[in-house]
């Protein structure tokens, strides 16, 4: 008898351990996979994480009954496998002191009516909230209160357009290249709302690439120093963000 309980006391030793290691080793953010073949990004139990174009900051805007149905997602660890870098990841202070986990600037969030990993309900939700997709969106929505939903770069930089350019033509006339830099991502990846076929690369005058979205050429602005900054808004009456749903501007 005594053998036996303590070949039970191994085995539960055993098991211990085991499930202890598996435990570690569970990552804080996975990846899962959707009908359509497009990774995004998980929590340890396959729940879907998503972002708020408002959080154009970097800081978090959804509080109050917003907060209620978009729970922020906090790992108080962070371990995540490859192709995902630990890097792109981190931590913000939310208004209420609370703790929420960022990807490459944006604040994760759950929502609240998926029930189960697999579920993908909160994507496209109002137009401002999207999953988070992997390899990272290289093409991201952004919005502010006045000039509604814009596009930015993966980072939460403003892109803009100019009105004297003519369709697939980036010659940067409204000003000097080195005010106004081409925006030229090594691919497009972007969030549902947006069709990958409307963005394009184009040759410039000066031999370089340019992306562009529905024929017209995508710009930075050198003042803008940050995410969320809008100083090219309206320069000279001719440079402009871009609104997806109004675009182009006749």
């Amino acid at each position: 008898m005594k053998r036996l309980a303590a070949i039970h006391l191994v085995i539960a030793i055993g098991l211990f351990f085991s499930a202890a290691l598996a435990a570690q080793s569970q990552d804080s953010i996975g990846i899962a996979t959707n009908a359509s073949g497009e990774n995004y990004l998980v929590d340890s139990k396959g729940m879907s994480l998503y972002y708020y174009t408002k959080d154009k900051t970097g800081d978090s805007d959804c509080n109050g009954n917003c907060l209620k149905a978009w729970p922020a997602f906090y790992a108080p660890t962070m371990s995540v496998s490859a192709p995902l870098d630990p890097a792109d990841f981190g931590t913000i202070t939310r208004a209420d002191n609370s703790m929420q986990t960022t990807y490459r600037g944006w604040p994760l969030y759950y929502w609240v009516r998926d029930r189960k990993p697999g579920d993908i309900m909160g994507d496209g939700v109002g137009k401002v909230w999207y999953l988070l997709k992997v390899p990272a969106y290289t093409v991201m929505i952004a919005t502010d209160n006045t000039l509604g939903n814009y596009l930015v770069d993966g980072k939460g930089m403003t892109l803009y357009w100019f009105t004297m350019d003519a369709p697939g033509m980036g010659e940067g006339r409204g000003g000097s290249v080195a005010n106004w830099p081409a925006f030229a991502p090594s691919s497009f990846v972007v969030p549902s709302a947006l069709d990958p076929a409307d963005f394009k690369m184009v040759v410039r005058g000066d031999g370089t690439k340019q992306a562009t979205y529905k024929g017209y050429p995508l710009y930075y602005f050198v003042k803008d120093q940050k995410r969320g900054d809008l100083v090219g808004e309206a320069v000279k009456n001719a440079w402009y963000v871009v609104d997806p749903e109004k675009f182009p501007v006749k």
